[in-house]
């Protein structure tokens, strides 16, 4: 199993969404806590120890974004993977404010899982 032991944070507003993420990624072996915003997220964030997080982009009280660079402070070497239905507008920006990647939703499962393959692989938990 690709993710065994590797701690996920999953963060979408869309219940159905986070759940298919989790899913597919307890198929794999990761370990997957979710939350339905920035703010919960950031509250999962200083409860526990992540490998990588996986982000909506559009949500309330707090955007993907926020969460990047609010995780920046605190865990700058957290990997953040950011899904997005409006991709090409915000890839750019993303990438540039330190996202691991930005993916275009609806995403490719395989592709999913091969990013942040990569991303746990490279994370060296401080």
């Amino acid at each position: 199993m690709i993710g065994y032991g590797k701690r996920i944070l999953v963060v979408d507003d869309q219940e159905t969404m986070r759940l298919l993420i989790t899913e597919q990624l307890v198929q794999h072996g990761f370990l997957v806590a979710q939350a339905s915003d920035g703010r919960r997220a950031l509250n999962e964030l200083y409860t526990c120890r992540f490998d990588a997080v996986i982000t909506d982009y559009h949500m309330p009280y707090c955007s993907g974004l926020d969460l990047l660079r609010q995780s920046r402070m605190a865990w700058p070497d957290l990997p953040v993977i950011i899904v997005s239905g409006s991709h090409e507008q915000i890839a750019e920006l993303a990438t540039a404010r330190g996202a691991f990647a930005c993916l275009p939703k609806p995403f490719d499962p395989n592709l999913l899982l091969s990013v942040l393959t990569r991303a746990v692989d490279q994370h060296v938990p401080s």
